[in-house]
């Protein structure tokens, strides 16, 4: 009888080495990266791996049914650029899975595809998804936004259900069914939107999406903890009307929050203008005082806490991205055929060109965003003068986005614990000299945040890469223990666009109407707890 199989690069191979049938458990070869050359993989040949990271080479043309089921430690998967189908329950239960870097073009999600993934972050779609199938996400914990492509026409039963971090579902005018389990367990839901006119769904008074229905109309996905009134964002405009305030609103009349302050100048301000903030000032002040020294006690436990995970996650994740590169580089040299070489270029190729666009233009490609983030770069950013220090995780968010700028400011007081604010511009204007610029206001807004909470140096950016997922990892970790503040257009958390809603989930900016009102009555007074705020830009030169 021959040989059923070839032992080879710690792996078990058919015959003719064309299929990958297993791992060879007496060799210690295979790492977690398939040699290119195989066309295809066995039915569950890595189930139950001990493997943190598997790529699968672009010569591999199917994959086997259940192939990482139940993998526990498995944390990133490349899989095959040109692949069009994958097999049903593909990563179910890979509990750690966080990364996975899809084929460029699918047909379909298949059942239970991301099942149990608790920390996959977001979900991987790609275009041409017409259906979102039994079990395809649920219990995918670590999700917060749901941004439904619009071409989805069909929710499953039980398609999203428990997942239980999902905070936000905006849903297509694309669907026209919806399972009555779908988002069974998803009790963390509070911002529900159609994007488009809908004639099969509605949202009513409670927040929740109802089916339509002469007999009347179903919950399909309820809204929970929704309040009967909206909080506005602060504005950034001298002009406009003050937020208006429901009444059982905590605020008082004419406590405008910055409706005034934001975007006037210091020589702008009237005495009494000044007078009446001073006055707020030390009225906000007092009431702050009592609470002050547990919120300063509990910040602390946090930073200590989170700071050595923190600092690691960024650290590591930044030598993933050069190990990455310099075991690409490497790979190239010793085991990639011309041939291989050819077709990945080809296939980078494909990527970028149907790579996802976000509202704002990317201002670097994907050839400069790898250079960003390798080792060249990193000595570069060593380099850089003392007159425009900055470290070098802040150097990378600076030079990654479309436009960005630097304030620098002597503090009258004492720097707090963190003496940088970043400000993300949902838009930019354009300067009399026809340059692109940040608003009047917004740069004012920035000056009287500065001159309130001694801050040394706010940086201003916008148009950030949100469509690289590396940046994306990059910036939600650096950003986390950060001051940081959005400004847009929107009046209120329900009409902020879906860029916007991306930024705030990055950089842990809660759109909850309590949370909101609370940053916004610590914003005009010093205190050691982080800014995680929205303000309501307007973009004139």
């Amino acid at each position: 009888m021959s040989e059923a199989f070839i032992k080879k690069h710690g792996l078990l191979y058919s015959p003719d080495l064309h299929t990958v049938l297993g791992v060879d458990d007496t060799s210690t070869d295979f790492a977690g990266r398939i040699p290119y050359g195989a066309l295809s993989i066995d039915d569950e040949v890595f189930t139950e791996c001990p493997y943190q990271s598997v790529s699968i080479p672009d010569s591999v043309k199917s994959l086997g049914n259940n192939l990482f089921e139940n993998s526990k430690r498995l944390e990133t998967v490349k899989l095959p650029a040109n692949i069009t189908e994958l097999p049903p329950y593909l990563f179910a239960g890979c509990s750690a899975l966080y990364k996975v870097t899809m084929p460029s073009i699918l047909y379909e999600f298949p059942e239970g595809l991301f099942m149990n993934c608790e920390s996959l972050p977001e979900i991987p779609f790609r275009a041409g998804i017409k259906e979102l199938p039994k079990n395809v996400i649920s219990g995918c914990k670590s999700i917060k936004s749901l941004v439904i492509p619009n071409t989805v026409e069909m929710i499953g039963p039980k398609a999203v259900a428990d997942c239980t971090g999902l905070e936000s579902v905006v849903v297509p005018e694309s669907v026209k069914e919806i399972a009555e389990d779908a988002f069974a367990g998803c009790i963390s839901v509070h911002n529900i939107r159609i994007d488009g006119e809908s004639s099969e769904f509605i949202i009513k008074e409670d927040g929740s999406l109802y089916k339509r229905s002469d007999s009347g109309d179903i919950l399909v996905i309820k809204a929970y903890g929704i309040q009967s009134q909206e909080v506005g964002f602060f504005k950034a405009d001298v002009d406009s009307e003050p937020i208006e305030e429901s009444e059982d609103e905590d605020f008082e009349e004419d406590d405008t929050f910055f409706t005034t302050e934001i975007g006037a100048s210091d020589d702008e301000l009237s005495s009494v203008d000044a007078l009446e903030l001073k006055d707020d000032l030390i009225q906000n002040e007092a009431t702050e005082k009592t609470n002050k020294e547990s919120n300063i006690e509990k910040d602390i436990e946090l930073k200590e806490e989170d700071k050595n995970m923190d600092e690691n996650n960024i650290d590591s994740m930044l030598a993933d991205i050069m190990n990455d590169e310099k075991k690409r580089e490497e790979t190239a040299q010793a085991a990639v055929s011309e041939k291989e070489t050819e077709v990945l270029a080809q296939t980078y190729n494909v990527i970028a060109e149907n790579a996802p666009k976000t509202t704002s233009d990317v201002a670097v490609t994907n050839d400069e965003l790898e250079k960003l983030f390798s080792k060249q770069e990193t000595d570069e950013i060593s380099s850089h003068s003392a007159e425009y220090s900055m470290d070098k995780k802040t150097r990378i968010l600076m030079d990654a986005v479309e436009f960005s700028q630097k304030l620098d400011f002597e503090p009258a007081g004492e720097v707090p614990a963190d003496p940088d604010l970043f400000v993300v511009a949902e838009k930019t204007v354009t300067d009399a000299a026809g340059n692109k610029a940040f608003s009047p206001k917004l740069i004012s807004c920035c000056k009287t945040f500065a001159r309130i909470h001694d801050f040394k140096h706010v940086y201003l950016v916008s148009g950030l890469p949100l469509d690289d997922e590396e940046f994306s990892q990059f910036y939600f970790h650096y950003i986390s223990k950060k001051n940081v503040v959005l400004a847009c257009e929107a009046e209120s958390p329900a009409k902020l666009s879906d860029y916007g809603k991306k930024i705030c989930e990055l950089s842990r900016i809660s759109l909850n109407k309590d949370e909101l009102n609370e940053q916004r009555k610590r914003i005009t007074v010093k205190t050691d707890t982080l800014i995680k705020l929205v303000i309501r830009d307007k973009y004139e030169a």
